[in-house]
């Protein structure tokens, strides 16, 4: 993502722009959706072979189907596929990303609002960068130290112009 892809405002200047340098198939989550996704299929297929279920029952068992697959493997599936075209750019005041399969969608997080970024090392020298539930996540990010350090100081910065000024 450059500067001139996105909309900055007033005053605003780009620090950081980049992209998943590592797209993880699985997350720490998929080690439970995707067990439960598989049982569900699973059962649901079981129970439509075994019973040959009609009408409402076939329509609910089928839906079942499709929601344990998605689970078990079209989440993850997806999840790589918008990955791929995932951008983020960090700015002075905001930390911004746009990714979808299909449309893309622009999120941003006002660094000023954000606790200290925590890293999780991933393989091949890259890491995801999150900041608690609701904020922008940067996954698979190369340099990953390099991104945290820049955004901690930017958060700092952020943090120091909205305080309001000391008494003398």
């Amino acid at each position: 993502m450059s500067a001139g892809e996105i909309e900055l405002q007033p005053g605003e200047r780009v620090l950081w722009a980049g992209e998943p340098v590592q797209r993880p198939l699985y997350v720490a989550a998929d080690g439970v959706i995707a067990p439960a996704g598989l049982v569900v299929a699973a059962l649901a297929l079981w129970y439509l072979l075994a019973n040959q279920p009609s009408g409402g029952l076939m329509v609910v068992v089928l839906v079942a189907l499709v929601v344990g697959l998605y689970g078990a493997v079209g989440r993850s599936v997806v999840r790589y596929l918008a990955l791929g075209r995932t951008t983020y750019a960090v700015t002075d005041s905001r930390i911004i990303a746009r990714s979808g399969l299909f449309r893309q969608k622009e999120r941003s997080s006002e660094l000023a609002g954000l606790p200290a970024p925590v890293l999780k090392p991933g393989p091949s020298r890259t890491g995801t960068i999150s900041f608690g539930s609701g904020a922008v996540t940067l996954i698979g990010v190369g340099e990953p130290k390099r991104v945290r350090d820049l955004l901690t100081k930017a958060i700092d910065e952020a943090k120091s112009r909205q305080a309001p000024p000391e008494a003398a």
